[in-house]
């Protein structure tokens, strides 16, 4: 049973680290620059990110997520989405920030 328990260790442990590369990955496949901001907001949203919209006239549209830990306390995933500078109905770039857990 011991064998076992330090077996899974290493997969427990993995399970609580961050990746920011696999965040940075996953959004990408998840909205894209020239997609509509409509939509990108609603496929985000779709996967567990609350966007704080505003009023609509705000150039950059900020994301949160809870990722949860089982060892420690959760971080939150952050990305923001920029209007374009043409189309404020477009989005023209997408930023994935550093994601913030406590210490």
């Amino acid at each position: 049973m011991r064998r076992i328990l330090l077996a899974a260790l290493p997969l427990v442990l993995a399970a609580c680290s961050i990746d920011q590369n696999r965040l940075g990955h996953f959004v990408t496949q998840t909205v894209q620059p020239g997609m509509p901001m409509e939509q990108a907001l609603v496929r985000m949203q779709a996967e567990g990110f609350y966007c704080n919209a505003g009023s609509g006239a705000e150039a950059v549209i900020s994301c949160t997520r809870t990722y949860e830990r089982l060892l420690q306390k959760n971080c939150v995933e952050r990305v923001d989405l920029v209007r374009s500078a043409t189309s404020a109905k477009t989005v023209g770039a997408i930023d994935v920030l550093e994601v913030k857990c406590p210490k």
